[in-house]
């Protein structure tokens, strides 16, 4: 049973760890799943801001710059060639074009702290344009193909999302950059964008803590769930292996040991009756007339006659002694540290039990003995065989004898060198 209770124990351990490892790949998988739909919803809110960018841009490009009411301390763009014009009122408009106008736009964005942009490129015409180096790397990258660029930066003021996507060359362009030697189809530089991204880093979180919870949560139930099941299934299987064992010792009818047992439990005995030269005495049983009771009563009547004689006889034995079905209506009794008068002593006043109570035990109006023979193991014995073999012997004479008798094959066995003799005892019936 202790082997069986490792087994299950080793058994639920490894079941335990394959649903865990199971259970935490789903709900990593889940988890890393939000922060995947997560990001791609921060990409692709960078990609509006920069498609609103470009499209503000081509506006301001297909109409080849806009031009606005040069306000006091606004100052014309210096790398535009005549950026001023005068009206016929007399007011002076200066010209945005479409780099102008975006920065002008991302200082705008920058002081409310929404998001910020800057337009910029490897060869800026204005310094303020200079590319850093994450825009730097992403210009690089799109000369080489890329299509955008992107990455995370924790700054004091908080997380950030940096996007970066190409500009390229188109004809409205060239009015300016021509003499840069840029072509249509070219890389011209590129617009990064950024904002900050603390409360997707906090839903984030939540959201990690609340699919650990829900893990936690399902994982101990399930683990809840199988020790449960593998405790019953362990009750059970030691309920079946104590109904077997019980089953290859006990005889299910009479609720005594059966005669597998009884021979198991004589053996040991004679084995120590050998090392210890001590006595042990050996008493068959048998129920007198007993076909008569079952022709007479039925088959069920007869199994109450012998449930109930073996529940007096068990009654009377000591917590060492051996008693058990035989065999049919036999019974087997197993007595140690007894002489031969001892011996005759227990035989008698069980056969006086039974004559006396069996028949009101079992419901019955007319009395049920037994007769008994019986013997001690003696230095010749080589094995239980022999002892038993005297002790039938004994009881064949208790039956041709009238029954209900007590009859021991010679009271002094014990005495090294004696005869064997009959000696009969008990009453006749």
């Amino acid at each position: 049973m202790g082997n069986d209770r490792q087994i299950f124990k080793r058994f639920f351990f490894i079941a335990s760890l394959i649903i865990g490892l199971c259970i935490s790949g789903v709900f990593l998988g889940i988890s890393l799943r939000s922060s995947t739909l997560l990001k791609e919803q921060v990409i692709a809110q960078a990609r509006a801001h920069f498609g609103g960018i470009v499209l503000t841009r081509k506006w301001n490009a297909l109409h080849g710059g806009v031009y606005v009411i040069k306000r006091p301390g606004m100052q014309s763009n210096p790398y535009l060639e005549s950026p001023d014009l005068k009206t016929a009122d007399g007011q002076t408009l200066t010209k945005k074009n479409p780099a102008l106008m975006t920065r002008e736009i991302s200082e705008l964005a920058s002081d409310k702290d929404t998001f910020t942009f800057h337009i910029t490129s490897l060869r800026p015409l204005n310094p303020h344009n200079t590319a850093d180096a994450f825009e730097a790397q992403a210009l690089r990258s799109f000369e080489a193909g890329g299509k955008e660029s992107f990455i995370m930066e924790d700054k004091a003021e908080g997380a950030r999302f940096r996007y970066m996507a190409p500009l390229m060359v188109e004809q409205s362009c060239l009015t300016c950059h021509a003499k840069q030697g840029y072509s249509v189809g070219q890389v011209r530089g590129g617009i990064s964008v950024n904002f900050n991204i603390d409360e997707l880093n906090r839903t984030l979180r939540k959201n990690h803590l609340v699919v650990a919870a829900q893990g936690g949560f399902t994982l101990a139930l399930l683990l809840l769930t199988l020790w449960y099941f593998f405790r019953q299934m362990q009750q059970r299987l030691d309920e079946s292996q104590a109904l077997l064992r019980r089953m290859a010792t006990i005889d299910m009818l009479t609720n005594v040991a059966n005669r597998a047992s009884v021979m198991d439990r004589f053996s040991e005995g004679f084995a120590r009756q050998r090392r210890n030269l001590s006595h042990l005495g050996c008493l068959m049983i048998d129920v007198d007339h007993f076909k008569d009771v079952n022709d007479r009563f039925g088959h069920q009547q007869g199994d109450v006659v012998l449930r109930e004689l073996a529940a007096l006889i068990a009654g009377t034995l000591r917590q060492y002694d051996t008693f058990g079905r035989y065999g049919g209506e036999e019974f087997l009794m197993v007595l140690d540290g007894v002489d031969a008068q001892r011996l005759a002593e227990i035989a008698e006043r069980t056969r006086a039990l039974i004559e006396s109570r069996l028949n009101a035990q079992s419901g019955l109006t007319e009395p049920v003995t037994i007769s008994l023979g019986g013997t001690l193991v003696i230095a010749e014995d080589q094995s239980i065989d022999d002892v038993i073999r005297r002790a039938d012997e004994a009881l064949y004479v208790a039956k041709s004898q009238g029954r209900n008798r007590v009859v021991l094959l010679g009271l002094d066995l014990a005495q090294p060198g004696s005869r064997p003799e009959v000696k009969p005892t008990g009453s006749g019936g």
